[in-house]
């Protein structure tokens, strides 16, 4: 059953775009999430103070609280309509001021729109690439898979391959002549398919679908955010509604890590064979409202987790 998303009045959009940009500099996210410039520059991009009315209606997803798929979409659109037109000239912008004051300050902000989207890179809806990171005795690759899901979190899987030399001329990956990596969009469907698959299984998949060895897999996520409105889990404490929470959870499964430890307090800890000398790491970090650090910081000690819970108050 599809839920509706949550109406932000033109009164609380800065705000809540204000609060998430200050989660996200608080939690300081690493490569293994969505990359924080994209991010940021997304929320700037949502912000009526560039796009005007341009991408009403702003509307929160239900679920996870963040930017909902319908505001997010019209924002990636409208970029890549101004990318794909000449941005409105300074005469055209004073001719149609004369005639209409609103269609001249639109144009304005198409003007300034254009500028700004020129110049930055956005959250793609999905986007996968790889990269070559040895060539030698073997060949080993990255890929990254970066994903908003159906409820709207921001959600990055990064994968690292490795094989004897020459094992990617039999598969969906291809080392091109200029240095650049090619992928079959198989591999996009197989990742997008298995989003919730649990990382141990995803490992067997991936490595039956590209036939090498996956030596590290992450699967990181920003999201959700947490704010009054939003419905929490059932086995939340109602306190933690009552301000700002967003979260960044993890799980690295790898031959790196050398002790599996479990520091997610939203979710149990998974019964799951882990194949020899693979481990597995899983937390989950808090940028919070001052008055939930401490709430969140107990709750998370009585289910067994020490976690990291960010004053979002401190941070821009």
């Amino acid at each position: 059953m599809t839920q509706t998303p949550v109406l932000l009045p033109t009164s609380r959009i800065a705000g809540y775009l204000g609060a998430l940009r200050a989660g996200l500099n608080a939690l300081g996210p690493n490569a293994d999430f969505v990359p924080l410039p994209e991010a940021r520059a997304t929320l700037q991009l949502l912000d009526p103070a560039l796009c005007g009315d341009l991408l009403d209606p702003a509307e929160a997803d239900p679920r996870s609280g963040m930017p909902a798929s319908g505001w997010f979409n019209r924002a990636t659109g409208l970029v890549r309509a101004t990318r794909g037109s000449p941005p409105p000239t300074p005469d055209q912008i004073a001719r149609a001021r004369e005639l209409d004051p609103v269609l001249g300050a639109r144009l304005q902000t198409r003007a300034s729109l254009h500028r700004f989207a020129e110049g930055e890179r956005f959250l793609p809806g999905s986007r996968l690439q790889g990269a070559i990171r040895r060539r030698g005795a073997t060949t080993d690759f990255l890929l990254t898979f970066d994903r908003i899901t159906p409820d709207a979190l921001w959600l990055r899987v990064r994968v690292d391959l490795t094989g004897p030399a020459g094992w990617e001329a039999r598969g969906p990956i291809q080392l091109l002549d200029d240095g650049s990596v090619q992928l079959d969009d198989g591999l996009r469907h197989l990742l997008g398919r298995h989003l919730l698959t649990p990382v141990t299984a995803l490992r067997l998949q991936i490595q039956d679908g590209v036939g090498a060895l996956v030596s590290r897999l992450s699967r990181c996520v920003v999201g959700p955010f947490w704010f009054p409105g939003v419905p929490l889990p059932f086995d939340v404490p109602p306190e933690l509604g009552s301000g700002l929470v967003l979260h960044a959870s993890s799980e690295v499964l790898g031959l790196q890590v050398r002790t599996s430890a479990h520091a997610d307090p939203l979710t149990p800890p998974p019964a799951e064979p882990l194949a020899e000398g693979y481990g597995v790491f899983r937390d989950r970090r808090f940028a919070a409202s001052a008055a939930l650090v401490q709430p969140l910081s107990r709750w998370s000690a009585a289910r067994g987790c020490r976690v990291v819970v960010h004053d979002i108050s401190r941070r821009g």
